[in-house]
């Protein structure tokens, strides 16, 4: 079931997985977004969600659709394996 607290989770969870794949600490990322490093550390918890304005800040900074953000880890799982499958399919020919 969704819930508010379920959509402020996955976005805070997928907030920090880009984050810390790009090296980025808190900091550069609150800079980055003109807000406070605490602000971010509320989104990745998932205790605040975000405006629209800071949603796509984000999705410009990452290059990614806003949509992203509100996945849950099952689906992006779901994906990977998926196309990982594809690849080892394809590969075998």
């Amino acid at each position: 079931m969704i819930n508010t607290q379920n959509v402020n989770k996955n976005l805070g969870r997928n907030v920090k997985k880009l984050r810390t794949s790009k090296g980025l600490t808190q900091e550069q990322l609150a800079e980055a977004l003109e807000v406070q490093r605490n602000f971010i550390t509320s989104i990745e918890i998932g205790k605040t969600f975000v405006s629209c304005e800071i949603l796509v800040k984000l999705s410009n900074f990452f290059n990614v659709e806003p949509a992203f953000f509100f996945k849950s880890t099952f689906i992006e799982e779901t994906d990977n394996i998926k196309n990982l499958k594809k690849r080892n399919y394809t590969s075998a020919f």
